[in-house]
């Protein structure tokens, strides 16, 4: 059961209810004078964002009344709310939606609406949740128009200034009281070098050259008390050591207090100012010491001829001090012969304003000679610095002086001009200026038809191009083209050019120099160039014919012996016999080229006898006959009274066997060999014209045909060995190389006349022989067959298949036989047998000693040793070791054992 209350407990309780009622009523009536008041517009909604309540500044700050405002809600389509950069804010974003859904606070969100009328009012919104039931959130926001509008305007006052800060064409600075660089625009940076990093903070006196340091100071200290530079120019450095110099100006910035906070600086770059100042100060003063050391002196003289600046330069050439003619009529130191001219010439300067002429005349040195001087003066009395003539004259004597002597020069080269040996012209452009005699003497013209004469037609057509050509390129070494004469004679002309300056132009002085006295001395010298290439062709290949023969004419002595005495051991009848006579010939036959080649090198080992040449001749026809057959005519005409001749009869016969087989196979059917004989003298005037001939007596022998002929390449290669016109397998091409060394070899030469299909003539010359008073033509005839022996032969060879080869002859011929394979063997064997050596039969060329010097050490042992030398080598090897010398026994190899037994029993048998 509840207790009630007492009524006095009642009646307090209502009492305290209504004065809390009171209470209420008072906070209420405060807060909502209050919320009607605040300056704010302040907007309450619901839970579900419905618009409950707003007061009278959101009705002013947002245009709509109090009615149509809570008629909304929050999220309302009918909010046209925009975000700081004007751009539609979504409702997601808005601080009440946000504060609303999420339960949380949204404070100083700045937005804008836009009103009906297209304003738009700036207001900066906070949003906050109400913990009362019913209530969602309150919505406060004030208007910032005024105040985005201020910012705007300073942001756009920041952004001019930045703009015109960072796009000035000077540096600018903005500096603390104390110096360090608070910013830099980008000129001072572009200036510098230096990067943003490197410059801020640094103090400005860091950029400052050394020689502005202490000004700078002293500046700073002005600035920090009056609050302004002006017009300070200071050196700075740049980044890259650069010195640069500046234009400062700056201004102190001061708070509300009147303390600096920081200065504006601005520097402009003055350095092509003071390099500008700097190179007129330079130009003044190198203007004053030109004046002053010039090689001119400089001279104002006025109207009336009275000097009124002379520079200092006129004591040096003339001997004046400047002071001792200043003053003083100019016209007094010229020269009385030169007044009258000099007087002239300044009167017609004076005519005109700045008329310019030039003279030259003779003045008066301090020692009282005259000097020449040229002056050059311009009429400068309108001039308010000048008044007067301003002239500038220096010293030609040695000029003038020169001019003299080069007078005289052009007289003595006038004088040495005319007596050239050669043509000299200078023309210009082609067109004659001048020439001298020899040129008239060579082309036929008179030196007057010579001047102003175009050149090109001292030149023939054929070569005018050339020489144009060489003209227009300044072309300056000698050169050969064909020249004409008056007379239309052309003619080998050689030319050469120099550009020389001649009366203040450049022209050409060409040389002429008829040439045809050494263009025929050249063309002579060509022919025996090519006479001696021939020669040396010719000798080159006979050196190597020879060289082979040692060695080949070794082997064949050994092919030949052993074939020789193995077809004495057989029977005819014998298989092996006809074998062993191919080899025999085969052998010989070889022997035979070696013999041609050998010839072809003119050292071909040889027999010379004195002989009629008609008699060796006649000798020969019956075989030429039968060689060159019935279908050919030999004709034989001797001439009469020939000289002697002396040679191998041998050589003859193949002279007369080549060139009479060459002769036939040159005929094609039918024809006619001519063989003749004649005397022949030359002097030294035809053997100059003729390679190869030697001045002297000569027996002529022709062999003559009216065969196919040659040409001239065929007649210039007709000689050589192995060549030949043919057929493959037809010739060796040994046989005319062989005629002609047998010719040389004999001292004698040969000439070929040739035409196709006319024939051809060989004429050979052969050297007469002047024969002793006791000799004479006879010959000893044919000696009797050699038969065996029973003597004692010591054998000396250093080949060993020839040693052995020779001693199986010998022995079989019946000779006892001592061999030894070197000469130190032989000296031996000579010693230990005391029976006699009857001959010695030695090779001339061995390793240790030669056969000559070996015979001269074995007559020691045998005072009666009689001695045969053999050997394969040339003739030239074999006669520098005496061999071939008049009386000395020789057989050459390769050699049969026939004939090696008729040589040896003519050795032994021969009396002393």
């Amino acid at each position: 059961m509840i207790k009630k209350a007492p009524y006095e407990e009642l009646e307090k309780r209502v009492a305290d209810l209504e004065n809390q009622v009171d209470q209420y009523k008072s906070q209420a009536i405060k807060y909502r004078t209050l919320f009607a008041a605040f300056p704010h517009g302040i907007t309450v909604s619901d839970e579900k964002g419905a618009i409950l309540e707003t007061n009278a500044s959101a009705e002013t700050l947002l245009g709509i009344s109090k009615e149509e405002h809570e008629k909304r809600i929050l999220d309302g389509e009918e909010w046209r709310i925009v975000r700081p950069d004007g751009t539609p804010m979504p409702p997601e974003e808005w601080a009440s939606v946000i504060a609303l859904k999420e339960n949380r606070v949204v404070a100083n969100s700045e937005i804008g609406i836009v009103k009906s009328n297209g304003e738009t009012t700036w207001l900066n919104v906070t949003a906050a949740p109400l913990p009362i039931e019913g209530h969602g959130v309150v919505v406060t926001y004030g208007d910032i128009s005024e105040k985005r509008q201020m910012e705007e305007v300073l942001r756009e006052s920041e952004d001019r200034f930045r703009q015109f800060f960072e796009s000035a064409g000077v540096c600018c600075y903005l500096v603390t009281p104390e110096g360090a660089i608070l910013e830099a625009n980008q000129a001072a940076y572009d200036t510098l070098g230096y990067s943003r990093e490197e410059l801020i903070g640094k103090p400005l006196t860091f950029l400052y050259a050394e020689e502005s340091v202490e000004q700078a100071k002293a500046i700073f200290q002005d600035w920090k008390a009056t609050g302004r530079i002006r017009n300070a120019e200071l050196a700075i450095r740049s980044k890259a050591g650069d010195k640069r110099w500046m234009l400062l100006n700056a201004d102190a910035v001061r708070d509300a207090k009147g303390q600096i906070i920081h200065s504006t600086s601005v520097q402009v770059d003055i350095t092509e100012r003071k390099q500008a100042e700097e190179a007129l100060t330079r130009s003044e003063s190198l203007q004053r010491k030109m004046v002053a050391n010039i090689g001119d002196v400089i001279v104002i003289v006025d109207r009336n001829g009275v000097n009124r600046f002379k520079s200092a330069n006129v004591e040096k050439l003339f001997g004046w001090k400047p002071g001792e003619l200043v003053g003083l009529c100019t016209f007094d130191n010229i020269h009385p012969e030169d007044l009258e001219f000099t007087q002239k010439f300044f009167r017609k300067i004076l005519e005109e304003p700045d008329a310019v002429g030039a003279m030259e005349c003779r003045y008066r040195h301090k020692d009282g000679s005259y000097r020449w001087i040229e002056l050059t003066g311009t009429n400068l009395l309108h001039d308010p610095d000048i008044q007067g003539v301003l002239g500038n004259f220096h010293d030609i004597t040695g000029r003038k002086q020169a001019e003299r002597e080069l007078r005289e020069s052009e007289a003595r080269f006038k004088a040495l001009h005319n007596a050239s040996f050669g043509g000299i012209a200078i023309h210009d452009q082609g067109l004659i200026l001048d020439c001298n005699k020899g040129l008239s003497d060579m082309t036929g013209y008179s030196m007057d038809e010579l001047i102003d004469m175009d050149g090109l037609l001292l030149i023939a057509e054929a070569s005018r191009n050339e020489v144009m050509n060489n003209i227009a390129a300044g072309y300056e070494k000698p050169y050969e083209v064909k020249g004409v004469r008056k007379n239309g004679e052309e003619y080998p002309l050689r030319l050469e050019a120099r550009n020389i300056p001649y009366k203040r132009k450049s022209i050409r002085a060409v040389e002429f120099r008829d040439i045809t006295k050494s263009k025929l001395v050249e063309q002579e010298r060509e022919k025996l160039q090519a006479q001696l290439i021939q020669a040396q062709k010719m000798e080159s290949v006979g050196r190597l014919a020879g060289g082979v023969a040692h060695d080949f004419n070794n082997m064949l002595s050994v092919i030949l012996g052993h074939a020789e005495m193995a077809l004495e051991t057989l029977p005819p009848d014998d298989a092996v016999h006809d074998d062993l006579t191919e080899i025999q010939n085969a052998a010989r036959h070889s022997a035979e080229i070696t013999r041609q080649l050998l010839a072809f090198a003119r050292k071909q080992t040889i027999a010379p006898k004195v002989l009629d040449l008609n008699r060796t001749v006649e000798g020969m026809l019956k075989m030429l006959r039968r060689l060159i057959g019935e279908d050919i005519d030999l004709a034989w005409r001797p001439g009469e009274n020939l000289w002697p001749i002396k040679m191998d009869p041998t050589q003859i016969d193949q002279i007369l066997v080549n060139l009479c087989v060459n002769a036939r196979d040159s005929i094609a059917t039918m024809g006619k060999v001519t063989i003749e004989t004649d005397k022949a003298s030359f002097d030294e005037a035809y053997c100059g014209e003729h390679a190869g001939a030697v001045p002297g007596e000569y027996v002529l022998l022709v062999i003559s045909d009216d065969g196919c002929g040659m040409d001239k390449q065929t007649q210039d290669n007709l000689f050589e060995p192995f060549f030949t016109t043919k057929e493959v397998g037809k010739g060796t091409g040994l046989g005319l190389a062989t005629i002609y060394g047998i010719v040389k070899q004999n001292g004698g030469f040969v000439n070929v006349y040739s035409e196709l299909n006319q024939g051809s003539t060989f004429r050979i010359y052969l050297p007469r022989y002047e024969i002793p008073t006791h000799a004479s033509l006879k010959d000893k005839g044919l000696q009797a067959p050699a038969i065996p022996g029973t003597e004692t032969i010591m054998l000396v060879e250093d080949e060993p298949a020839i040693l052995h080869m020779s001693r199986m002859m010998l022995e079989r011929l019946g000779y006892t036989v001592l061999a030894a394979s070197t000469t130190r063997e032989a000296i031996r064997l000579a010693e230990e047998d005391a029976s006699p050596i009857h001959l010695l039969m030695t090779d001339v060329v061995m390793p240790e000693m030669n056969g000559r010097d070996l015979a001269k050490q074995l007559v020691e042992f045998n005072p009666n040793l009689k001695c045969l030398f053999m050997s394969g080598y040339t003739a030239d090897v074999i006669a520098r070791r005496g061999i071939l010398d008049e009386g000395v026994h020789f057989i050459q190899k390769p050699f049969t054992k026939h004939n090696l037994a008729i040589k040896i029993r003519d050795v032994l048998d021969a009396t002393e």
